[in-house]
């Protein structure tokens, strides 16, 4: 089941997913409930400008998972952008399976890897009807 607030959200966030990363988060007020950075990529914290609450880290997604993703991902809705690591994203993206979400889009950015790992941009959104809006 499609909402009116899924069809706003979606609407504003996936014509910008192929203008780049920055274009990609411009309509984070309207397609993002929040937004994760991995503070290990220069440049990443560049799109926390947005209006929507932006959670730090720095390589290790375990913290924000306990502390605030896990209950959000319990309850309908919820869509979540991030610039992290491609490990934080496979740790992230596991972890959505299990809450009824997916990783709905990914697109490897043009940073310096760090540790030898690549920065990605990505949302994760709800694939069932019993979890959307």
């Amino acid at each position: 089941m499609t909402t009116r607030r899924d069809v706003l959200k979606w609407g504003a966030a996936l014509p910008a997913l192929g203008t780049g990363w920055h274009g990609a988060f411009a309509a984070a007020p309207q397609g993002l409930d929040a937004m994760l950075v991995d503070t290990r990529f220069p440049g990443a914290l560049a799109v926390a400008d947005a209006p929507v609450p932006v959670m730090q880290f720095a390589g290790d997604v375990t913290r924000v998972w306990f502390d605030d993703l896990d209950a959000r991902w319990r309850q309908p809705g919820f869509v979540l952008g991030g610039i992290t690591g491609s490990d934080a994203l496979f740790v992230l993206e596991t972890l959505a399976q299990h809450q009824g979400r997916r990783v709905v889009s990914r697109a490897a950015l043009d940073l310096p890897p760090v540790n030898g790992v690549q920065a990605v941009r990505w949302i994760i959104a709800p694939h069932h009807p019993s979890v959307t809006a």
